[in-house]
């Protein structure tokens, strides 16, 4: 599961936004932007009904063997009306009384299987439901019975159901399931423990033109008078927080790896560049396959699904964003995909005994998303291990038994976790670690691994020492840091600190002389190390073989005087050509950390392509072209080297055909190389043919995501940018085009707002899809008049949307931004509200609506 882009409520965030926003406005201060700090991601709404975040009791002994689920969504209630047959041994602890986890809607009855009801009662508060077996004769803890249980599941956080909506451009219904960790309870009765494995069918009705994808294989599909049904069935064991369905409106795109159906699953319409990502799913897989064991089940689905942030491994159907996860050639929808690929081994084929186990999972998972991207990261093959990819934070312990299931998705079990695994691969060697995580595939093959079990296998090839600062490693809260100081050479005093044990391997630094000799340093624990050059034109490489995280989440800034760490940062820095050739030599990880800093000196403009052609990684290049666009906006700068760099740099940043690099980091700031070339030149035709609508400006979410840096005049934003969040047949291009103008209202003076305010407005008024309302309700909140009068055309939107059947996550803020658009005018309120006379309104709306001091 990839939690780096958080599944939240849908609504829950966007109120939240928005009422910031709103807030905002109304006090002159701008806005904060969505990803942007505040709020805190890591702490996630609560699912509403919650299910009881905590994991079942450590010595429950019930084992199910096998779920069978029957039954259909009704939309017109937005209910899953099913009943589930649980196979089950019940244990010592379930002989008279069985304790399943329940959080759904209703459970109207329990039975064995073609016998009498049997007695229940259900405990809403801790998500449980009892089962009396004290009067069924002959119960044995080892001999299994098969429950009955006929419920009813709402929709929410498990259970999303996404109608039909205004403004999507795939205009079309999907329902689908999401689990992990506990909201298996949600949807389904269950034992919600992660290592009870079972067995697991289902069968649902569906509309005609509908279909479903779950775990396993296709076993039956009818057609009938009153539509289809779809029966899935798997002949191993599931875990069950890894269960799920999916029904809509589904085209399939397909590709096979030799006897393997690889697919990918979208709603009818939605474009994307299935193609290249079916590729990169099919090469990840071969690449998994080499590195582990043959790919364990019977096919492997990408099913993209709306409204959902990030993805989920159900087993051999990965759930994805379909607007996070429909350009493999961008650097994050790429890692995403190959993420999800890798739980198939580690999550899928072996399990976790519990959360606390997490790490394991995430952390390969982590580990092998960065492995499947080297080709893009490093394409020099250096035997760099990929650790400055891994994020780390500080108080987020790679195994923290004091958060809730819920809340243990933190850095800790990913980031933090891959450097772990990447440390201990560094230490073992590449055969001895690949070796044993294939064993422990094959011992824990359809079962459930352990944090204790899994260290003990890599005890042997990392020595006792090394497997005990693994064991103190995964528990350990504090990241270990570095204190800099000076040092009488005129270089930086170096010194580790490691507080809580988070380090297994040391960290050790490379000096590469211009003649290629080389010399090391290693720091050690609390003891000061000189780290500066013994002789003119060494370069420093830190961490050279790329085992831990990036040293910037080593160091606290605040602490030192900002010369000691540019300091230390100069030494990475080529300052003559023969340094510029060794930095080419040291692959692409180590070329990104030095042109993230800047380019070196000695790289001129008619030297730049040359360069550029001789990195390895692709972030790097796309870095190279940003910091050298910084070079050559500086103001100081000569005017004929100046225009140099613009010759240079123009032939690099035009197209088609565009570079790679431009499409794998789209999201870097190149906004600066707009100082340096004429971007509405350059890019005339795209200009052209976004304003021009589909299906000429319909370019790709890659490209347009990279010509979303560049500022334009107010007129080319609003004709280019607004045709494409009116007209694209992309909703990701859509969203991305309002983001855009909201970005640009944020910043425009308050002559613009007007045009602004009509383009917002317009958008309100036809679109029910939650990113497209959120940032048009954003803009409109920022580029408000100060009279009701002039705001009349967006009171009028607001009055639309809140006509609509399906705003009802939005109505109560919806009503609190046309409040603040009347500006204080009681009669124009009062006009507002009289026009909702007779409106179904949520019971919040109606409140504001009575009462809007409380927006």
């Amino acid at each position: 599961m990839d939690l780096a882009r958080s599944l939240v409520r849908r609504g829950a965030r966007l109120a939240a936004v928005l009422l910031a926003s709103l807030a905002a406005a109304c006090s002159g201060v701008d806005p904060v932007a969505p990803g942007q700090s505040p709020p805190d991601d890591t702490q996630q709404p609560t699912p509403d009904p919650p299910p009881p975040d905590t994991e079942p009791p450590a010595g429950a002994a019930i084992d199910v063997q096998r779920y069978e689920v029957t039954g259909e969504f009704d939309w017109s209630r937005g209910r899953l009306v099913a009943t589930v047959a649980m196979t089950l041994l019940p244990g010592d602890d379930g002989l008279r009384s069985l304790r399943l986890d329940s959080a759904v809607a209703e459970v109207e009855a329990v039975r064995l299987a073609g016998g009498a009801d049997l007695p229940y009662a259900v405990d809403a508060e801790l998500g449980a439901l009892r089962v009396d077996l004290s009067r069924v004769p002959g119960v044995a803890a080892d001999q299994a019975i098969t429950l009955e249980i006929d419920y009813e599941a709402a929709e929410g956080e498990a259970l999303r159901a996404i109608p039909a909506r205004r403004g999507d451009p795939a205009a079309s219904r999907a329902v689908y399931t999401i689990s992990e960790p506990l909201n298996a309870a949600l949807w389904m009765p269950c034992h919600n423990t992660p290592e009870d494995r079972a067995v697991f069918s289902i069968d649902l009705a569906m509309d005609a033109h509908e279909t479903m994808i779950a775990n396993g294989t296709l076993v039956s599909d009818e057609q009938g008078a009153s539509g289809r049904r779809m029966k899935y069935a798997t002949d191993y064991t599931v875990p069950i927080y890894l269960m799920a369905f999916a029904i809509g409106d589904f085209e399939e795109e397909r590709a096979m790896k030799g006897s393997l159906p690889v697919s990918v699953w979208h709603r009818r319409g939605v474009p994307g560049d299935y193609g290249r990502l079916l590729d990169e799913m099919v090469r990840s897989i071969g690449l998994f396959e080499e590195l582990l064991v043959p790919y364990p089940f019977e096919k492997y689905a990408v099913v993209l699904v709306p409204e959902f942030g990030g993805g989920i491994e159900n087993l051999g159907i990965s759930f994805q964003g379909e607007i996070g996860s429909t350009a493999p050639t961008i650097s994050e929808d790429l890692k995403l995909t190959i993420h999800e690929i890798g739980h198939q081994w580690f999550g899928d084929l072996v399990t976790v005994k519990s959360w606390d186990d997490l790490w394991i999972k995430e952390g390969m998972a982590t580990l092998l998303a960065s492995e499947g991207a080297r080709v893009y990261l490093d394409e020099s093959g250096e035997g760099t291990l990929n650790g400055d990819s891994f994020s780390a934070g500080s108080h987020n312990p790679i195994v923290d038994p004091d958060r809730a299931p819920a809340d243990k998705y933190t850095s800790g079990p990913y980031g933090r976790a891959a450097w772990l695994l990447t440390q201990i691969r560094s230490l073992v060697g590449e055969e001895a670690f690949w070796g044993t995580l294939r064993d422990v595939l094959n011992d824990h093959r359809f079962g459930a691994i352990g944090t204790d079990e899994f260290l003990d296998a890599f005890a042997g090839p990392l020595g006792p020492d090394a497997a005990a600062r693994a064991r103190r490693a995964v528990r350990a809260s504090a990241l270990p840091h570095l204190d800099l100081g000076r040092s009488p050479s005129g270089g930086v005093l170096v010194t580790l600190r490691d507080p809580d044990g988070a380090l297994v391997a040391p960290i050790d630094l490379l000096w590469i002389a211009d003649d290629g000799t080389t010399r090391s340093q290693v720091l050690e624990l609390d003891q000061g190390v000189d780290v500066a050059p013994q002789r003119e034109g060494e370069l420093l490489i830190l961490d050279p073989l790329d085992r831990h995280v990036s040293w910037y989440h080593l160091v606290d800034f605040s602490l030192h005087p900002d010369e000691l760490p540019a300091r230390l940062a100069s030494f990475r820095l080529p300052t003559s050509p023969s340094q510029v050739a060794r930095l080419l030599e040291a692959g692409g990880v180590h070329q990104m950390a030095v042109v993230g800093a800047g380019l070196p000196e000695p790289v001129t403009p008619d030297a730049f392509a040359a360069f550029l052609d001789g990195l390895d990684a692709e972030d790097a290049k796309a870095m190279a072209v940003r910091v050298a666009c910084v070079r050559a906006a500086d103001p100081a700068l000569d005017p004929a080297l100046r225009a140099a760099w613009s010759s240079a740099l123009a032939p690099l940043l035009a197209g088609p055909p565009y570079a790679r690099w431009t499409e794998f980091t789209p999201w870097l700031e190149y906004g600066v190389c707009g100082e340096v070339v004429d971007v509405l030149a350059l890019y005339a035709d795209e200009w052209s043919a976004l304003a021009a609508g589909p299906p000429a400006g319909d370019l790709s979410d890659a490209h347009l995501r990279f010509l979303y840096n560049f500022d334009l005049p107010l007129e080319t934003v609003l004709s280019a940018w607004g045709n494409v969040a009116r007209q694209s047949s992309s909703l990701r291009a859509r969203s991305l085009a309002v983001t855009r103008i909201r970005t640009e209202a944020d910043r425009a003076p308050p002559d613009d707002f007007p045009a602004f305010r009509a383009f917002f407005s317009e958008i309100v008024a036809s679109t029910g899809v939650p990113d497209l309302l959120t940032e048009a309700l954003m803009g409109m909140s920022r580029t408000m008049a100060p009279t009701a009068a002039e705001n009349a055309g967006a009171l009028a939107a607001l009055s639309q949307q809140l006509r609509a059947p399906s705003t009802t996550p939005f109505d109560g803020w919806l009503v609190c931004v046309a409040f603040a658009l009347t500006q204080g005018d009681a009669a124009a309120w009062s006009e507002f509200v009289g026009g909702l006379d007779g409106v179904e309104l949520s019971a919040e709306a109606v409140e504001m609506l009575a009462n809007p001091s409380r927006c």
